[in-house]
């Protein structure tokens, strides 16, 4: 079963086309990063399948249904989005944002709290947990927020039916916690999540994603696999910068160096 389809879709919400002509199709398990110059359209994108804004014409399907099908309740436990910017200035702990992603549920007390003690390890808030989110740095505020969707989707992501959409996850995190959310992303898409991300660090995506849609001015320049669409000809086009594409020394992906 596909997790997510977009066939010919394009949106318009406010007149001008951020969006046009899209076609993707995403497998459980499967990640796929999206990439492009600011104001390409992945934001939109990630957008446009949590529902945010809608699509003027074509497809989108989630599960092989259409996304307006869903009910509410059971799409919100199969499917979590994090935007760029998540603005929340209530005076919850970090343990308490966390079991937010845990609300469409109904496991149980017991089962949410295993849940949440897992997330907050795999990101490394657990030490935080009696924290007020208000007083936590940028950096610790994006784990928790990272910790708080993967409760949304822990449980359905090994049914194969769990879509995780995730808008510049390392944003503001030092290397070894950018690792931290490479290995929580990788773990979930093993046990049979599919995972949309949006991401600007090129090596990171090429070791992380199955497949890169690379977007310019809301329409698709290039979609594949990391080797096969991370190449010189393709960012002196997209991006107007001349790179080095090498194969990595120690993994089998590309290493994009800037010239």
């Amino acid at each position: 079963m596909t997790a997510l389809q977009l066939r010919s879709v394009c949106a318009a919400p406010w007149g001008t086309a951020l969006l046009t002509e899209i076609d993707l199709a995403l497998q459980p398990g499967q990640v796929l990063g999206l990439a492009g110059p600011n104001g390409a359209g992945k934001s939109s994108l990630l957008r446009l399948v949590a529902g945010d804004i809608a699509t003027a014409s074509g497809e989108l399907l989630i599960g092989e249904r259409p996304r307006q099908q869903w009910p509410r309740l059971q799409l919100a436990r199969r499917l979590a989005y994090l935007p760029q910017l998540s603005l929340l200035n209530f005076p919850y702990t970090v343990e308490e944002v966390v079991a937010l992603g845990r609300m469409p549920h109904a496991t149980g007390r017991a089962a949410d709290q295993q849940i949440v003690e897992q997330v907050m390890a795999a990101t490394d808030v657990t030490a935080l947990r009696a924290r007020l989110y208000p007083q936590l740095s940028g950096g610790e505020r994006q784990r928790v927020q990272l910790a708080r969707v993967l409760a949304q989707v822990w449980d359905t992501a090994d049914a194969g039916g769990a879509l995780l959409l995730l808008d510049e996850p390392t944003t503001a995190l030092d290397l070894s916690h950018q690792q931290l959310v490479v290995e929580a992303v990788r773990n979930l898409a093993r046990r049979g999540c599919a995972i949309v991300l949006a991401i600007h660090d090129f090596n990171l995506a090429a070791g992380l994603a199955d497949c890169i849609a690379v977007l310019r001015d809301g329409r698709l320049a290039a979609c594949g696999p990391p080797a096969r669409v991370f190449t010189p000809e393709m960012f002196r086009e997209v991006f107007a910068i001349e790179v080095i594409v090498q194969r990595h020394p120690l993994r089998d992906q590309p290493l994009v160096v800037s010239c």
